[in-house]
């Protein structure tokens, strides 16, 4: 049950999405149902589908933003979400999957941890629902541990789950960042959190909240060979 102490009107949940019309009805459900009188980005990344459509039917009852990004000159999942977060007008942000594998559930605790003086909030999967194949596995595997030794060797503040894409923080944090080091992110590129922390200066009070990554509802999975590739460009 949601905490009373939990102001949800100072938080904006940014959902990026490229063709998410299968599971970004019932995924803005559960967020009004977890994050009551929250704010939400939908930033889009050229969709030829209804998922600008879904988001306009919930902007009655939700303060819902879509943020067309279909005529930008870079795409790719790491834009989409900076941009969103230049537009955020609230205290704190959340990052979320379009596709349902972050269960919204888990909102609360992460708002818990930022009103608690906590600058950056990460989730950390505990468990990982699915029949993910052994080289999924060892490729997550190898990733995780690639993304905590690049920190480890640049003396960067860490996370439990450096290739999270759950994470959330202090607004104004990231606005003063990306105004002067936005080209420190790969754009076209797929982990933004990591992108943060391996170039951020200072240091920042880092919390987790443990989650269950879910299966998802509908279409494909985003990894590929330039996906691969583009993440090893992050890294070095």
């Amino acid at each position: 049950m949601t905490e009373v102490n939990l102001d949800f009107s100072n938080l904006t949940v940014i959902i990026p999405t490229l063709n998410e019309e299968k599971s970004l009805g019932e995924l803005l459900e559960l967020i009004e149902r977890n994050a009551p009188n929250c704010k939400i980005i939908v930033a889009d990344d050229g969709s030829i589908d209804k998922t600008k459509e879904i988001t306009e039917t919930f902007e009655g009852k939700l303060e819902t933003f879509f943020l067309d990004r279909k005529d930008e000159e870079v795409h790719g999942l790491t834009v989409s979400v900076l941009d969103a977060i230049l537009t955020c007008s609230t205290a704190y942000f959340l990052v979320m999957d379009g596709d349902l594998q972050h269960p919204p559930k888990v909102i609360p605790g992460f708002l818990k941890l930022l009103q608690e003086e906590y600058d950056l909030v990460a989730g950390n999967r505990i468990k990982i629902v699915g029949n993910w194949s052994l080289n999924r596995k060892l490729m997550s595997f190898v990733a995780r541990l690639l993304g905590s030794l690049a920190l480890i060797f640049r003396r960067k503040n860490r996370v439990k789950d450096v290739m999270t894409g759950l994470f959330a923080s202090r607004t104004q944090i990231w606005k003063g960042f990306l105004q002067k080091k936005k080209k420190k992110f790969v754009l076209e590129g797929y982990k933004v959190l990591f992108d943060f922390l391996k170039s951020y200066p200072s240091k920042l009070k880092v919390g987790h909240v443990d989650y269950t990554f879910g299966t998802r509802h509908s279409g494909e999975s985003k990894i590929s060979k330039k996906v691969i590739w583009l993440y090893f460009k992050s890294l070095f």
